[in-house]
This record gives C-alpha cells, sequence and structure tokens, in this order.
C-alpha cells in the first residue's frame, strides 16, 4: 500500500476512530458495559479489516482481533463484568491504538508486547492452558530496605484475582510498623480492580509506590489511587515530571 494511503489511515485514526473509542472506554468506566462495547466494535472492526491486507500491520490487524474476540465475551456474557476484565479489555483497545502509532513513527509495532497483550487476553480468556499457572505463580518478590519492606512485582502485569490475593498476602504478613514499599519498574500494567483490593489495607500499613510507567502509571492517576497511596521518594507525580 502506497505511503499516502497509509498516511489517510492514519488520518482517519486520529479524527474519527479515536474519538469514538474514547467515547465506548467512557462507558465502560462507567460501568454500562454494553454500550460501551457496541461503541467500540465498529472502529475496532474497521481497523481490522483495514489493518488486515496493509503490509506491515498485519501484527495490529492480529492484535486488534484478540481483543475483539475478548469484547464479544464480554458483550456476551461469557466473560463477567468485573474491574480485572473492564481494566484489561480498556488495556487491549489502548494497545491497539499504541500499535498503530508505533507503525506510524517507528515503522513498525513492538511485537514483543503485542505478543505480551494478546497472551493475558487469552489467559483471562479461559482459552490457554496455562493461564492458570501463569495466574498462580509467584510474582511477588520480598526485599529488604532501609527504607522499609521492598514487595517487587515481577511479572509484566497484574489483573487477576490470583495475583492480587497473593501481593495482599505478603502484605498481610508484614509488620504494620514498616513502610511497604511496591516496586512497579518491571510492571507494564497494573489494574485497577488490584489497586481496589490494596486500599482496605492503606489505612493500616504506609504503602508506597515506586517505578510506575506506561499503562500502570496511568491507570494509577486515572483512577485516583495517588489518594490513597504514597509515592516513593523517587517517583515524580505528572505536574512535578512536567515541571
Amino acid at each position: 500500500m502506497s505511503d499516502a494511503l497509509s498516511e489517510e489511515f492514519f488520518a482517519e485514526v486520529g479524527d474519527k476512530y479515536y474519538p469514538q473509542v474514547l467515547e465506548g472506554l467512557e462507558k465502560l468506566g462507567e460501568g454500562e458495559v454494553a454500550a460501551g462495547i457496541e461503541i467500540l466494535a465498529r472502529p475496532l472492526h474497521t481497523i481490522k479489516g483495514v489493518t488486515g491486507f496493509m503490509p506491515g500491520f498485519e501484527a495490529a490487524s492480529h492484535l486488534t482481533h484478540k481483543v475483539e474476540s475478548f469484547l464479544k465475551k464480554l458483550q456476551a456474557g461469557s466473560l463477567p463484568h468485573s474491574g480485572d476484565n473492564i481494566s484489561l479489555a480498556s488495556y487491549g483497545v489502548n494497545s491497539v491504538f499504541a500499535a498503530i502509532e508505533q507503525i506510524r513513527d517507528l515503522g513498525a509495532p513492538d511485537q514483543s508486547e503485542i505478543d505480551a497483550v494478546c497472551q493475558v487476553l487469552e489467559q483471562a480468556s479461559g482459552g490457554a492452558q496455562n493461564g492458570k499457572q501463569a495466574a498462580s505463580a509467584n510474582c511477588v518478590q520480598h526485599e529488604k530496605d532501609p527504607a522499609g519492606a521492598v514487595l517487587r512485582i515481577t511479572c509484566a502485569r497484574m489483573h487477576t484475582k490470583a495475583q492480587a490475593d497473593q501481593l495482599v498476602g505478603f502484605i498481610l504478613g508484614l509488620p504494620q510498623t514498616e513502610p511497604v514499599i511496591l516496586d512497579l519498574s518491571g510492571v507494564k500494567s497494573f489494574g485497577s480492580a488490584v489497586w481496589e483490593d490494596l486500599t482496605g489495607l492503606a489505612g493500616m500499613w504506609t504503602i508506597q509506590v515506586r517505578g510506575l510507567s506506561g499503562a500502570a502509571r496511568e491507570t494509577f492517576y486515572a483512577w485516583d489511587f495517588d489518594a490513597v497511596f504514597q509515592l516513593d521518594a523517587g517517583s515524580a507525580s505528572p505536574a512535578e515530571a512536567a515541571q
């Protein structure tokens, strides 16, 4: 496909499809799952079809197909409308547009990131045999630090209930007299539902967060969790980072 047609597609994505997606994601965030998915379905279906025959866009088409499948399962009720699943749906949709931006700006998407998003969506859908193993795998590493007890999250994505329970269990085993520092420096996405499970502990333990970046950082501030959890001294807020 010529550069002119590619540029036309990029323009359509920014001017037409992304505003529709923002509306759909807003509906999801407000709990209007059916309405949100119906709005999202139209631009995603078009993007999947167009990218499917554009050279260099095949990976974005594959990712869009996986996201579509996940949304259809939510729509049909075969997946619960839990906080974890809604967060994953939003993350998947945003990943489609991130992949398109990478193609536009860098000439190719981050294939490892696309593979990782597809994998977590498949596991959450119950389609991968190793999904249960991944959910139950140890994803928290306890490290001693002069500043407090550091819990380093070792998995790239924290979204499942099993992962949240594991993290909560670690904190419950720590004394309340020392700060708990969540090190998310290796985490790409951290579900709002996991943060919600931790909020009940914030009044008993001093919980600090360090290493926020990418989608994990966006979720943290979008859901106002900065009002509940302290930032480690080495982590800047958006306002501070802008200065």
